[in-house]
């Protein structure tokens, strides 16, 4: 029993699981992209390539051209739950994580406007139990297993943007990814002549990271964008592209569609974004957004999502919430095993910041 355990965290770093969403893929192979980088972005689904008025140095650093000199701040916490089918039953779990944390402050120079900040890009927290079951004489547990996994990747990153002529934006970014991961995992058999197993270990993140945009006004109130992020050893590389119709970006009424595709470790994950906004009072906005997502592959299940936020405008100061809801069931792996039956994880995320004009 004891090698089945040593085998089991050999299978951690060379079973390549691609990822999206949360849950155990995700916690041993490349992490959960955050839905969004502050409370803003998190409110309409985790918008990237076009200006929603979100803090767009890790979004799309084009549309920084958009922006009066701000200070912005974000914090939230998630909650999460795994639940597990198999021949003993539903077995479930919920544990808390860290959503997002971010900040951000950029002026303007003339024609080019400049910004730097730091944000929580991806998330690894998990935890997860396996139960071993005897069918005789009859269906019992004879023994369990559990990961704990804590941790994230941060990116530090300072960014550029203009106009040229025929009005499209261009911006870059530069930054530096750092985190820790730890893993500690325990297996325990209730028969006394087995000894318990458990190993604790952990990897890094330190790499060099960019991103580079466009963005151009197709029309009145009617602007596209899009952005390619690079890869790192913990991040896969991205590309997103969207339209907007109405200025969400300053608050007013609008609507729009996003794409994204994550390069992952074997296959390409890839989300759609529905998004959009209404201003019912001078000083209010609500948005929102609907999310459909897959982690990629033949045999990928397609999870869905949503987002709720709003925004109360205080004149010189803006505070921002949003509520993010995400459920998937995957015929996968929990832990090495694969149950008979389906698993399920659902995530909760909330998220809290403000803006404040310089």
């Amino acid at each position: 029993m004891k090698k089945l355990a040593i085998c089991f965290v050999a299978a951690l770093f060379i079973f390549p699981f691609s990822a999206f969403g949360y849950g155990y893929p995700d916690a041993i192979g490349q992490g959960s992209p955050l839905p969004g980088v502050d409370a803003v972005s998190h409110g309409f689904g985790g918008v990237m390539a076009v200006n929603v008025g979100s803090m767009n140095l890790f979004c799309n650093p084009a549309e920084l051209t958009s922006f009066n000199p701000t200070f912005t701040a974000s914090i939230g916490p998630a909650i999460l739950k795994q639940t597990v089918d198999d021949d003993a039953g539903k077995h479930s779990l919920t544990y808390a994580g860290f959503s997002s944390c971010s900040f951000q402050t950029g002026f303007n120079t003339g024609s080019v406007s400049l910004s730097m900040g730091v944000a929580r890009i991806r998330d690894y927290t998990y935890k997860g139990e396996y139960f071993f079951i005897d069918t005789l004489p009859e269906i019992h547990i004879v023994g369990f297993e559990n990961l704990i996994v804590d941790g994230g990747v941060w990116e530090a990153a300072g960014g550029a943007a203009t106009t040229l002529p025929g009005n499209v934006n261009i911006g870059a970014s530069v930054g530096y990814r750092t985190g820790e991961v730890k893993y500690d995992y325990y297996w325990h058999y209730f028969e006394e002549d087995i000894p318990d197993s458990s190993f604790i270990w952990s990897r890094d993140e330190a790499e060099l990271s960019w991103r580079a945009g466009a963005s151009y006004p197709a029309g009145e109130n009617v602007s596209l964008g899009a952005v390619f992020a690079s890869e790192s050893e913990n991040c896969p590389s991205s590309i997103a592209a969207a339209i907007r119709v109405g200025n969400l970006g300053s608050y007013y009424p609008g609507f729009g569609v996003e794409a994204r595709v994550y390069d992952t470790e074997i296959n390409q994950a890839w989300v759609v974004n529905l998004f959009g906004g209404v201003h019912p009072d001078p000083n209010l906005f609500f948005r929102g957004g609907l999310v459909l997502a897959s982690r990629g592959g033949d045999e990928a299940n397609t999870s869905l999502g949503m987002a709720l936020g709003a925004t109360i405008d205080l004149g010189k100061t803006d505070i921002s919430a949003a509520f993010n809801f995400g459920s998937e069931k995957r015929n996968d792996f929990v832990l090495e095993h694969l149950p008979k039956n389906a698993i399920n994880d659902v995530v909760t995320a909330f998220s809290v910041g403000a803006a404040i004009e310089l």
